[in-house]
């Protein structure tokens, strides 16, 4: 008994971080599978913009087609979204939306789990982790080695970067990161027709614009610093590289079509960054190091940054105290800091138009690309910096000159502190500063299940579930009610195009980062009468234009995102009417009833209650030209007087 025991001991010691992930597992797809699309989604970027992008190429079966319109922005090319080469979208492709984007959580957790545990294996088992020694080599190999606690710490940290609140629709890119420098790491070092391959279908995993061209920047350079320190060329990274770029331009065809080979002016040529001022700038980059930003939001604010800046200021300074001041430029823990600061200083500096004018001068083509997302990388280092701090508190416990009680006691701390940082990512929301986690879709799901069971079943209605989000019964008995024929174009007002867009009605307006000049102009004639009431819209959208559609003239912002709507139920809608009809608008569907609807030429055709909001239908028909009417008015005032003159000559 007393060995069965033992051996139990023995098995949960080596493998708990690993039962630890699998409950989250469970417990994880316990709750999504019993609430299913009840759950809570990110609705900005993510509900509004990506997701229905997949269901509109799923609706009208364009993954595939080289030539196709959409069912939105007027019909705009099936081009301009995500390339059918790509994981996530492969996902979607599969299987229905919600699922879809759920399964893409959890294969997020999967592939930044194994990456990271491959990466860290290898540099371990090559250099090591250790503080650089006066011998020169990382590795030292009298040092005791603790593989278990090295397991249990690399299976925490690396879950802990897995489950990060990042971008959705690019969690698996992010996740991603560590599995290509493990990749790049071991074609350098033992090159083979495998490691190249997978290396040439990496893209597939990733994204050009987010991370894929950033990668193939800081391989350049590496290739470069090798050369240089080792006076040989590294061929099997410039290898690497080229693959990189090929299958980029392969699974992303499209996007480098368009970039490469359109001569269309876009809207990314009007958009105004900002200029800020030097303090500007170093508060930016101060908040960037020490938050992130919102679509690489890592929580590290907590656990993670004061740990590292800790360890870095007692690193370097027993460096010093030492003697030995090069390990300071040696040491990989270094290395990740310089990153850090480097990611965070460039995401400050893109606020400055000088240092904007000389990337686009220099690089032409690149005008009004956002250079700032280096900043995506951040996530990676942090928790990178974390595990090795973490795995050396541990490997310096485990050199048999602490009593077994401290060596206990020490390992017990740093996997406490690796718990902290997993809690601190799940319940971000609820701590200081936690406003900035709206990607935490786990937490709010489960606050919504909760506040349900505490209001008897009911639904907080300042928030909207994916289900109550697109409503898709709603919008299908609105559509049964107009006799709605496919392509018959619509617009929203004060609903999210997105919404109409899922339930495969076509639209006018949308959000997208990337169309024509000439259509945000026509856009810009159709909402002018808005715009002219609320300056700091015309500012947004004059200065942006991504998010091409109507705009309330009587407020500034109202909250879609809301059930409530903050109380609105009726408003007058400021558009210039024939601008709108002579873009083949039919019908305008709004969250509120439109007060001077005869004004604007609209007749409300249906209206209907849904699981949380009402939506009103009107048909726009063809308004009075009013310099036709004035001039018809004109004349008629002319003929008139002309009769009463011939009657006063006639008397």
């Amino acid at each position: 008994m007393k060995d069965f025991i033992e051996t139990i001991g023995r098995f949960f010691e080596k493998f708990w971080a690993f039962i630890f992930v699998g409950l989250f597992f469970i417990c994880t797809i316990i709750l999504y599978y019993k609430l299913g699309d009840n759950s809570y989604l990110a609705i900005h970027d993510n509900l509004d913009l990506f997701i229905p992008q997949f269901q509109m190429m799923k609706n009208d079966g364009t993954f595939f087609a080289l030539e196709a319109g959409t069912d939105f922005l007027n019909g705009i090319s099936r081009n301009v979204l995500p390339s059918e080469f790509s994981l996530y979208t492969v996902l979607f492709m599969i299987f229905p939306a919600f699922k879809a984007y759920i399964f893409g959580y959890f294969i997020k957790i999967i592939i930044a789990m194994v990456g990271s545990g491959l990466l860290c294996y290898d540099i371990i088992a090559h250099e090591g982790l250790d503080t650089w020694t006066k011998k020169g080599v990382y590795y030292i190999h009298p040092i005791k080695r603790d593989y278990t606690s090295a397991v249990s710490l690399a299976v925490l940290v690396s879950f802990a970067y897995g489950i990060l609140n990042l971008f959705p629709a690019f969690g698996i890119p992010f996740a991603a990161i560590p599995l290509i420098i493990y990749l790049l790491r071991r074609a350098y070092l033992e090159p083979s027709f495998l490691k190249f391959l997978l290396i040439f279908c990496y893209p597939f995993l990733s994204y050009f614009s987010y991370h894929g061209i950033f990668i193939m920047g800081y391989l350049v350079i590496a290739i470069i610093w090798i050369w240089a320190r080792n006076h040989k060329f590294p061929w099997q990274l410039a290898l690497g590289l080229v693959l990189l770029a090929v299958g980029s331009v392969i699974c992303e065809y499209r996007l480098f079509a368009t970039m490469l080979f359109s001569n269309e002016v876009t809207i990314r040529s009007t958009m105004v960054e900002a200029n800020l001022s030097v303090i500007e700038i170093l508060k930016e980059i101060g908040m960037a190091w020490a938050g992130g930003m919102m679509h690489a939001n890592d929580a590290h604010l907590y656990i993670v940054l004061p740990t590292c800046v800790i360890y870095f200021f007692y690193l370097n300074s027993k460096y010093i105290k030492d003697g030995n001041g090069a390990g300071i430029f040696h040491d990989f823990y270094n290395f990740c800091a310089l990153g850090i600061a480097f990611n965070s200083v460039v995401y400050g500096l893109y606020n400055c138009q000088i240092v904007r004018t000389l990337f686009e001068t220099i690089v032409p083509p690149l005008k009004g690309w956002q250079f700032n997302r280096t900043i995506f990388f951040n996530p990676f280092l942090w928790y990178a910096s974390f595990f090795i701090v973490c795995y050396r508190i541990v490997m310096n416990a485990s050199q048999g000159t602490l009593s077994r009680q401290k060596e206990i006691t020490i390992k017990l701390l740093t996997y406490l502190l690796a718990l902290a940082a997993i809690g601190v990512i799940l319940i971000q929301p609820v701590l200081p500063f936690g406003q900035t986690a709206r990607y935490d879709d786990l937490f709010y799901t489960a606050y919504g299940q909760y506040y349900r069971t505490h209001h008897d079943g009911k639904s907080n209605k300042e928030n909207l579930s994916y289900k109550e989000f697109y409503d898709t019964e709603l919008f299908e008995a609105l559509k049964k009610e107009i006799g709605y024929k496919e392509g018959e174009m619509c617009v929203a007002y004060l609903l999210y195009p997105a919404q109409l867009e899922y339930s495969d009605i076509s639209t006018l307006d949308g959000y997208l980062g990337f169309y024509s000049l000439e259509y945000k102009e026509k856009w810009r004639q159709v909402i002018a009468p808005a715009l002219e009431l609320q300056p700091a819209s015309a500012a947004y959208f004059d200065n942006s234009g991504i998010r091409c559609t109507l705009y309330s003239g009587n407020y500034e912002s109202v909250p879609m995102y809301t059930g409530s709507l903050a109380g609105i139920t009726e408003d007058d809608l400021y558009v210039d009417a024939k601008a709108l009809y002579d873009l083949g608008c039919k019908y305008v569907f709004s969250r509120v009833e439109i007060t001077n609807a005869e004004d604007v030429s609209l007749t409300l055709k249906a209206s209907g209650q849904g699981l949380a909001y009402k939506v009103y239908v009107y048909e726009l028909s063809e308004p009075e030209d009013v310099e036709e009417v004035e001039a018809a008015e004109d004349t008629k005032d002319v003929k008139t007087k002309d009769t009463k003159t011939k009657d006063i000559k006639a008397n």
